[in-house]
């Protein structure tokens, strides 16, 4: 996705991985499984840096605060989904922690160096260790989505500001994981003032440059204000065997703009994304919060016949405090206009909770101009493909976590 000359510097830094390099700039999943089938070599264990979070999801303190204090995400992102290669055993273990702690110690913990998580499957658990799973299986969500529930094993979610280092860090991963799990897909995307509108010439956004500039996501508006978040702490497990660790939800979204720029006002826009009381005078105010009046929703259905994305996502926060850390960035993977929503809470029953408060399904018996995707938020604009749910341990318990004799290998 780089400009100019990125392309052919990420083919000379990829080197023998350029078949699956290739793979990846066609979205497609590409087999990299080791043809020879050898056991899973014990390699060396690099020391770990200090001063490294206990969380792995903790990101917010390397992110540079905007100029209202809200912390300002990594540009760049790639998912790297995988599967385990045969039977897992220790040295699969110390394989991946072997790598995870060579990128720890070659790049500082923050986008201007990289910051990542390793989020486990129910799959991984059931399938590949035969036990139960500490999280439930992800399931559609709404009577209006169908999604594919993806059962890859591993999620890998690296994030910086440099998308050349993060797709050399990405293949060099793929490779030197290779002996113990299989790479099936990588998604790839970016968030950030300019990166929309120069990758807005893509199916799903309409002719004519509609992206400004200033838009940081390609639906126009803002997204990660410090108080419509909840914190890392808020989304971190406290106590058991995942103690310090959260859970992550990852869906994939196809975006289909052209009504919401061609057939829309901005005024409309701003009463969809936020409520129908919202103006766009108060938008251009919002500094920490999206303030967009979730105790009005009922006056918003009786009276507007027409419900807010925020305005209705909002009746899912506890004592006024959302409950899920969004980390979501746009994408134009296979060409297409996307949006990889990726979702920390502390459990997957918060996810849950919010995706149907946004739903409103109920409007409609009280206002008949509200559907499932009718004047409901941005539900008509959004349509989930894929989604899956991930448990992301702590940082020592990050390289198949549960798996015999692991805290011996590492």
């Amino acid at each position: 996705m780089s400009d100019g000359g990125g392309l052919t510097r990420r083919r000379f830094l990829i080197g023998a991985g350029a078949v699956a390099a290739a793979g990846i700039a066609a979205g497609v999943a590409v087999d990299t499984r080791n043809a020879s089938g050898n056991a899973v070599p014990l390699v060396s264990l690099p020391e770990q840096p200090t001063g490294l979070p206990i969380r792995q999801h903790a990101w917010e303190q390397t992110l540079t605060p905007d100029e209202f204090g809200n912390p300002t995400p990594p540009r760049f992102d790639r998912l790297l989904l995988f599967d385990v290669s045969g039977t897992a055993t220790p040295n699969s273990a110390r394989l991946l922690e072997a790598a995870l702690r060579e990128l720890e110690r070659s790049y500082p913990w923050g986008p201007s160096g990289l910051l990542f998580t390793a989020g486990w499957s129910p799959d991984y658990f059931e399938r590949v260790l035969r036990i139960s799973a500490p999280i439930p299986r992800a399931k559609a969500l709404s009577d209006f989505e169908s999604p594919a529930i993806d059962s890859y094993h591993l999620c890998l979610h690296l994030a910086c500001d440099d998308e050349d280092r993060l797709e050399a860090v990405a293949q060099g991963l793929i490779s030197k994981l290779a002996p113990a799990l299989r790479w099936r897909e990588t998604r790839t995307g970016f968030t950030g003032a300019g990166l929309p509108a120069a990758h807005q010439r893509v199916s799903g956004v309409p002719s004519g440059d509609p992206v400004t500039r200033a838009s940081p996501l390609f639906m126009g508006f803002k997204s990660a204000l410090k108080k419509n978040q909840a914190s890392e702490e808020a989304v971190t497990i406290s106590g058991g065997r995942f103690d310090q660790g959260t859970t992550m939800v990852v869906s994939q979204m196809q975006l289909t703009l052209d009504s919401w720029y061609r057939d829309l006002s901005y005024r409309q826009r701003v009463a969809l994304m936020y409520s129908p009381q919202t103006t766009p005078a108060q938008v251009a105010k919002f500094t920490t919060d999206a303030e967009s009046n979730p105790g009005q929703l009922s006056q918003a259905i009786r009276k507007y016949g027409l419900i807010g994305h925020a305005q209705a996502s909002a009746r899912a926060r506890v004592n006024g405090k959302p409950v899920i850390l969004r980390r979501d960035f746009d994408t134009v993977d296979g060409g297409v206009a996307g949006l990889h929503f990726v979702a920390l809470q502390r459990s997957i029953a918060d996810f849950v909770a919010t995706r149907t408060a946004m739903n409103q399904s109920g409007a409609q018996l009280v206002n008949p101009a509200i559907t499932d995707t009718v004047n409901n938020g941005i539900n008509a604009f959004i349509f989930v493909q894929r989604r899956a749910n991930y448990i992301v341990p702590s940082r020592s318990d990050r390289s198949f976590p549960l798996l015999p004799g692991r805290e011996a290998a590492l």
